[in-house]
């Protein structure tokens, strides 16, 4: 016997349904259950009363088909790319759950159907796992009721889809790598599925994070997750004593690593600020120190007198457009052989035998599974940054962080909706030459 579910209608949505029914626009038209808010299906012969409260029987079936019309409808829909400002801006707690609600389902709907589009990924325990958190918290954002007087149980869909998405990184790098081994896919079409993939979460985090900030605000100078003021030699200086403390406690070491900063100013200014998001920056240094860290320890033998005698120096500077900081270390360079797969989701540098690939997958939400550095360079590029290594094999590494200055300019670069035909199916893309690059989309 199939359930009936009761519901209601919300008026946040009943004038979509109504100009749906109507014909006047191609949306679908709204039907809630009783224990949550909304969901919009298409029916576009269906006339709703004009009333709060109206009820409904509707079966978990049909719920069903209505969710999948969501998705497909949503996903055709074009996310806006964010500015810095625009997060600024958005800094109230209604303001935050605005945007989050007019962006999110757009943003997760195609990352339903991005799955969706490979061949087999029912059969990956991990991607089935990963397109339920995406469908659950799809489902939850339809169905609950945004009411800016009382943001309680919005607040309480933000937070439950934040923790699942907790393990959304682990779960694709370890599916990924089981679909590159079993059908010999080709690495940079893995690449490229995964950097639209996760550049898109990085979009979803902010804007999930950016709403708990604002209901619970960390003090003057912050825009929610963004400080007006970010001092990069601060947050250098944070990162270089987080890893001190990882690289001392897992390689048992009676000296802490030696992590000299340098910081310019801003001409006639005195120290270097900027608007940015701390946390973000804090990520990709810590990956980026690690890695510095790592190398410097194991090429030393764990000596610490030798280690004392390769300083990883960080150097901050600055003009009135960019930000820039480099990480310079004297761990012998990578080898020209592997240079090009640094960046590979499916390649690490760690040396398992030393105890790296452990060591690496401590200190961030970037950490482990040898998708740290790839990932810190998608952070960099988010806001219109980039990041780049420069190796020489034999004497040491640097890599230089440049991120925009000025909010007006920090942009989010966002997987356009073209590229879901063009770099989502990992089954199609060995047989055709030449792809779309992800680092082309606006």
């Amino acid at each position: 016997m199939r359930r009936l579910v009761q519901g209601r209608l919300t008026p946040n949505l009943l004038r979509d349904a109504n100009l749906a029914a109507s014909g006047l626009v191609q949306a679908p038209a709204i039907i809630v259950p009783a224990t949550s808010s909304s969901v919009i299906t298409h029916a576009p012969n269906l006339i709703l009363p004009r009333s709060r409260g109206a009820s409904f029987q509707i079966s978990e079936e049909r719920l069903h088909e209505f969710l999948q019309a969501e998705v497909s409808f949503f996903a055709g829909k074009e996310s806006s790319s964010l500015t810095l400002k625009k997060v600024i801006d958005s800094s109230t707690p209604d303001a935050a759950a605005k945007l989050a609600v007019q962006e999110l389902p757009i943003r997760f709907a195609q990352r339903i159907l991005q799955i969706e589009s490979l061949e087999g990924w029912r059969n990956s325990p991990e991607l089935v796992e990963v397109h339920g958190f995406y469908s659950q918290s799809f489902k939850d954002l339809r169905l609950v009721d945004l009411d800016v007087d009382d943001l309680r149980p919005f607040t309480d869909v933000v937070q439950a889809l934040k923790g699942r998405m907790k393990g959304v990184i682990p779960s694709l790098a370890s599916a990924m790598r089981v679909l590159q081994q079993a059908n010999d896919y080709p690495e940079q079409e893995i690449n490229q599925w995964l950097d639209t993939f996760l550049l898109s979460r990085i979009g979803t985090e902010m804007l999930t994070s950016q709403y708990i900030a604002c209901i619970n605000p960390a003090g003057k100078g912050r825009g929610g997750i963004v400080d007006h003021a970010c001092d990069p030699a601060i947050i250098c200086d944070r990162a270089a004593k987080h890893v001190r403390k990882l690289v001392k406690a897992h390689y048992n070491m009676v000296q802490e690593l030696d992590i000299v900063i340098e910081s310019g100013s801003t001409a006639g200014q005195g120290r270097i600020r900027f608007p940015y998001v701390p946390q973000y920056l804090f990520y990709v240094l810590v990956e980026l120190l690690k890695n510095s860290a790592r190398a410097t320890v194991e090429i030393c033998g764990g000596d610490q007198n030798q280690i004392r005698a390769r300083p990883i120096v960080i150097t901050v500077g600055a003009d009135p457009n960019q930000v820039a900081i480099r990480v310079h270390d004297s761990a012998g360079g990578i080898p020209f052989s592997v240079a090009d797969r640094v960046w590979s989701y499916m390649y690490s540098t760690a040396n398992q035998s030393k105890g790296g690939a452990g060591f690496s997958q401590q200190g961030t939400p970037l950490a482990g599974f040898g998708v740290g550095l790839p990932l810190s360079r998608l952070y960099a590029r988010y806001l219109g940054g980039s990041l780049h290594l420069l190796s020489l094999p034999g004497i040491g590494t640097r890599a230089y962080l440049y991120l925009k200055r000025l909010e007006t300019e920090a942009r989010e670069e966002v997987p356009a909706t073209s590229s879901l035909s063009s770099v989502s199916s990992i089954s199609s893309i060995s047989s055709v030459s030449s792809i779309s690059s992800v680092d082309g989309l606006v």
